[in-house]
C-alpha cells in the first residue's frame, strides 16, 4: 500500500511528522504566496490614497457611502434602428439611454422594468431612485409616448411645469426624461420632462 504527499508516493510507514509539517508548511507557503500576488495586483491599480490609476469594472452594484468624486463619466446609451411604436418595455438594468432613429409610427405606453424577466420593483429599492432618457425620432407625423408603466403598472407622471404634452414634434428627436423615485413598496412618483431637439 502507497500513499502520495506532496508530490511524492511514500510507502507504509515512511510517513513522519516531519514529512507531515513540511508538507503543510509547504501548502501554506503557496497559499500565502498566491494571496500576496493577488493583492500586490489589485495595489499596482490603486494608491495609497485609495485613487485608482487603471482601469476598474464591476459586474454588480457599487454603493459609495461617502461624496463620489468623479473627474469624467461615460453613459452606456442604446441606439435602436427602430420606430416607437404603440409599447415599448424599457429596460432599466441594461440602458440608462435609449435612442430609437427611424421614425415613430405611434403614440406609446412605455412601461419600465428591470428587463424581460426581473421587475424594477425588485431591482429599486424604496427612497431609491433611477433617471432614465427616451430620445424619440419623429418624422413629418409627431407621436409622442403618453403613457407610463412600472411592471406593467400605469402610473400618472408628474410633467415639469405642470403641463402634460399635447403632441409630439415633427421633424425632431423628442428627448423625454424620466426620474421614476420608489417611495414605499409598489409605490413611484415619476418625474417627466420633454425637449424638443431639431
Amino acid at each position: 500500500m502507497s500513499d502520495t504527499l506532496n508530490g511524492s508516493t511514500l510507502s507504509d510507514g515512511s510517513v513522519t511528522e516531519s514529512k507531515l509539517e513540511t508538507a503543510f508548511t509547504t501548502k501554506v507557503t503557496n497559499a500565502y504566496t498566491s494571496a500576496n500576488n493577488a493583492y500586490a495586483k489589485a495595489n499596482t491599480a490603486v494608491t495609497n490614497d485609495g485613487t485608482i490609476t487603471g482601469n476598474l469594472t464591476i459586474g454588480t452594484n457599487l454603493t459609495v457611502g461617502g461624496a463620489l468624486i468623479v473627474g469624467e463619466s461615460y453613459e452606456q446609451i442604446n441606439v435602436s434602428a427602430t420606430a416607437m411604436g404603440a409599447n415599448l418595455n424599457f429596460d432599466i438594468l441594461t440602458q440608462p439611454i435609449l435612442y430609437l432613429t427611424s421614425s415613430a409610427t405611434a403614440n406609446c405606453t412605455v412601461n419600465f422594468r428591470g428587463n424581460s424577466t426581473i421587475t424594477l420593483e425588485s431591482t429599486l429599492s424604496t427612497g431609491n431612485s433611477v433617471t432614465v432618457s427616451l430620445l424619440n425620432t419623429n418624422g413629418g407625423t409627431a407621436f409622442k409616448a403618453n403613457n407610463v408603466q412600472v411592471d406593467g403598472v400605469p402610473i400618472t407622471p408628474k410633467w415639469a411645469g405642470g403641463v402634460v404634452p399635447s403632441i409630439g414634434n415633427a421633424s425632431s428627436v423628442d428627448l423625454y426624461s424620466f426620474t421614476i423615485i420608489k417611495t414605499a413598496s409598489l409605490t413611484y412618483t415619476i418625474l417627466a420632462s420633454l425637449q424638443k431637439y431639431a
